[in-house]
């Protein structure tokens, strides 16, 4: 293992592609299997977050739904098209602005929910397993701080190449 170092920080080049390549796997593998529970109801991993938040959040907005999940508008459009067309949400003009579009979860969404939700008690129970309690926190904790310095990095690298 090389213990020469790159750039800032601490670790070697090993220990962040091996950051990377974790995160990476944990993804994917997350992918596959949202796709698979969700595959009797015409979704997949790709749709299911937007599923789960309207359902939430009655009458969010596709604009507020794109901040939630930090997705860019194009994917927020295409995943709810998919999910208007299968029944699962319809949108409505909203009534102040009729350029806003809100967002609602149908009757026929609620089984789909329901799965969305205990595949995803199912997949935490799979990552966690042989995990103490204080370990999962400790996770949870570790995974979060992750998620935030990966954003407030490309937002400082945006205003840098932005001159924001």
């Amino acid at each position: 293992m090389s213990t020469e170092h790159h750039g800032k920080g601490t670790g070697t080049m090993d220990e962040s592609v091996f950051l990377g390549r974790n995160i990476s796997v944990a993804y994917r593998m997350a992918n596959r299997f949202y796709d698979r529970a969700l595959a009797p109801w015409g979704i997949g991993c790709g749709q299911q977050f937007f599923l789960l938040r309207v359902y939430e959040h009655q009458g969010i907005s596709m604009y507020d739904l794109a901040r939630m999940g930090l997705y860019d508008k194009g994917t927020v459009t295409r995943a709810v098209q998919k999910l208007e067309e299968l029944g699962y949400v319809r949108s409505e003009a909203d009534a102040h602005d009729r350029r806003v579009r809100r967002l609602y979860a149908t009757e026929g969404a609620e089984p789909v929910v329901q799965e969305g939700y205990a595949a995803r008690l199912r997949w935490n129970e799979l990552l966690t397993q042989g995990m103490t309690p204080e370990e999962v926190e400790a996770a949870k904790g570790l995974i979060a701080r992750i998620a935030e310095n990966a954003i407030l990095a490309l937002e400082q690298e945006e205003k840098e190449n932005h001159g924001i």
